[in-house]
């Protein structure tokens, strides 16, 4: 790949990962209550990504998707999941915070189990691997390697796009009031849940209006 290529999937990654989701979601809302579980959550994430990008190097990431049903599966456990957790965040909306240590590592432990979760099941995660990368992957000699050095460059920016972003939640202090947090955590769990019922609607679209 030539420094023209590099840059335009620089680019496309960055936009990816820029675009709300809801991993931003549960890193935004881990972040408020603290680093140790906003690191955690975006640790779950990176794993996820992790997993996503050993099957595109072990080709079954195109399998999957090419295969009758599996996408419609995935979104809709997908769905199933972000509509699970966003129910779980509006309950955590109205408790107080702990401040126990014990708490929190519980917390962050349920944090990096929540990212894995979220970001495994993420249908936007399985296409990226499945369709953009091999734009820039191409065909011929040295493919392999080409996939390899992709993934691992994916995995590494986002990596770092969430400690920039647990770094940034800090800075403005929204740790600080625990009536940000409740709120933070309140709007996150709407978020989920709407972006759940939004996959689950249009998945459940595409079933009943087959290519719709």
């Amino acid at each position: 790949m030539g420094v023209e290529s590099w840059a335009a999937f620089a680019l496309t990654l960055l936009v990816a990962l820029a675009v709300p989701g809801p991993d931003l979601v549960l890193v935004v809302a881990s972040a408020t209550r603290g680093v140790r579980e906003g690191a955690s959550t975006a640790a779950g994430i990176v794993t996820g990504l992790m997993l996503h990008a050993l099957l595109a190097v072990a080709g079954a990431t195109a399998l999957l998707v090419s295969a009758p049903g599996a996408l419609t599966v995935v979104q809709l456990f997908g769905a199933g999941v972000l509509l699970w957790m966003g129910t779980s965040m509006l309950r955590a909306s109205r408790s107080p915070g702990s401040g126990d240590p014990d708490a929190t590592g519980h917390r962050s432990r349920g944090g990096y189990a929540r990212g894995l979760a979220t970001n495994a099941t993420n249908p936007k995660a399985l296409l990226f691997f499945a369709a953009v990368l091999p734009q820039f992957i191409g065909h011929g000699d040295g493919a392999e390697m080409r996939t390899v050095a992709l993934c691992v460059a994916v995995v590494l920016s986002a990596g770092l796009w969430w400690a920039a972003a647990i770094a940034l939640i800090r800075l403005f202090g929204f740790h600080r009031s625990s009536s940000a947090d409740r709120i933070i955590t309140l709007l996150g769990g709407v978020a989920l849940l709407l972006i759940g019922a939004g996959l689950l609607a249009s998945t459940a679209h595409g079933l009943i209006i087959p290519g719709a």
